[in-house]
């Protein structure tokens, strides 16, 4: 099913790249949910995790912001929609919604294919700049007001998909992705112009100032020498469709061997580290001796997720410029895990351990949170029900903290799975630190890992 918002008359929906985030309503605080309903006017149905509101319905200073000031996907927690057009006399109610993109809504380069499926939606003939703001998709491009902007060539496949690998796009999407973004002048050779004008030549490729192609710029080249081995230029990072986690993507990238340093906990407020950008995550563990199928004793129970980029890790995120680390998490751990912060929080003392890592300027505060085995029970369990719940975070699972008798599957196969960050390294440190596992026994984990890769 396609998210979409259910404010009456907002037509947006989510699509890759689109720019447009959606929130769902804060079910876990009934106070700040009364003030949602009441700005949606809805008093006529009931609430559930399955209806969101996008973007468009909050002001600017509704959001949190990063430490460099950019502008977080995260609402604050007083944050209630303000904005809506002709809705004041109408009663909000779940509704069917197609497409309102104010990013970039690329209509030209329809082929007729497509122009017949859109019959019954007359296209309109000219795009208003008041209602749309095209922005260039190639990330961290920051695009001067007034610089050209080019569609995609969604007319010319071969073209389209040469255009799709150089700026790092997957082709798997459905082909209307290609309809919603642009492209900047700042990522074209010059001679990919036309004399004494802005107008690409036919065969233009971007090839300029782009994350994912590490090759020379090219001038105008021909599609059959595109397609040549030796214009591939990709890097091993994959996709570049982040949409609002562009700012951040890439703390997400896999970490080089070694690159996360350990920092003394009396040294991570020191003024080397001020100007990184922070995080802070969370163990959130119950000590159980409840035997596996009655023989095997996971010592505790330990959570983590699955993240929506496929890898592992904890609860947690960025830290605000506004806030200590141990807010920070707290405030993570609520919005990632619907986590009731009035029973369980952090402090201070729970600290287990800091990474650096200075390729990424970027330091890593992990903490623990230990709770009963009921309180961990219904932890998973409200933790469907949190914010991020299906975006963010696309499920919780237990580590296997045991290995069976063939000496590798439980504990040594759950650590061949890839980690965000330094992530593994801070499973490792806690279930040491905490005693739940020997380093002995967490030496013949490695081991059998290392072994049976």
């Amino acid at each position: 099913m396609v998210l979409s918002c259910t404010v009456q008359n907002c037509k947006n929906k989510l699509i890759k790249g689109n720019g447009i985030i959606f929130h769902r309503l804060p079910l876990h605080d009934k106070e700040l949910l009364e003030k949602w309903l009441k700005a949606l006017k809805i008093d006529n149905w009931t609430p559930t995790k399955h209806y969101n509101v996008c973007s468009e319905h909050f002001i600017e200073d509704d959001y949190k912001k990063s430490p460099t000031g950019v502008k977080l996907a995260d609402l604050l927690c007083s944050a209630v929609p303000s904005i809506f057009s002709d809705i004041s006399n109408t009663k909000q109610k779940p509704c069917s919604l197609t497409n309102k993109r104010r990013k970039s809504k690329v209509l030209g380069h329809l082929n007729t294919k497509q122009s017949e499926k859109k019959k019954k939606k007359p296209l309109p003939d000219k795009i208003s700049t008041e209602c749309y703001e095209p922005v260039c998709f190639v990330p961290s491009c920051k695009t001067p007001k007034g610089l050209p902007l080019y569609n995609f060539p969604f007319g010319d496949k071969r073209l389209l998909d040469i255009w799709a690998e150089r700026t790092g796009l997957s082709t798997m999407y459905d082909t209307e992705l290609y309809l919603t973004i642009t492209i900047c002048k700042n990522h074209f050779h010059e001679n990919c112009f036309h004399d004494n004008s802005i107008q690409l030549k036919p065969y233009a490729i971007p090839s300029v100032n782009l994350i994912d192609y590490s090759g020379p710029a090219d001038s105008c080249c021909l599609i059959k020498s595109l397609h040549s081995d030796e214009n591939s230029g990709m890097t091993s990072t994959g996709d570049r469709t982040w949409g609002w986690l562009g700012s951040t993507e890439a703390f997400g990238r896999p970490p080089e061997p070694n690159e996360f340093i350990v920092i003394p906990k009396s040294e991570i407020h020191c003024e080397k580290y001020a100007g990184s950008n922070h995080a802070a995550h969370c163990f959130i563990y119950a000590e159980n001796n409840e035997r596996v199928f009655d023989i095997y004793n996971p010592r505790a129970s330990v959570l983590m997720q699955l993240r929506y980029d496929g890898y592992f890790g904890f609860p947690g995120g960025l830290i605000d410029a506004d806030e200590d680390f141990v807010s920070a998490v707290n405030r993570e751990m609520a919005e990632e895990m619907n986590l009731n912060t009035t029973k369980h929080s952090v402090n201070h003392d729970d600290h287990i351990i800091s990474h650096w890592s200075e390729k990424k300027n970027l330091v890593l505060h992990f903490y623990k949170l230990k709770v009963n085995m009921i309180d961990l029970i219904e932890i998973e369990r409200q933790a469907s029900l949190a914010r991020d719940y299906g975006t963010e975070v696309l499920g919780t699972v237990r580590v296997p903290l045991y290995t069976l008798g063939d000496h590798y599957r439980g504990f040594p196969v759950f650590l061949n799975h890839k980690f965000i960050g330094c992530s593994r390294d801070q499973l490792l440190a806690a279930l040491s630190s905490l005693n739940i596992l020997t380093p002995e026994e967490i030496q013949l984990a490695l081991n059998a890992n290392n072994r049976n890769k």
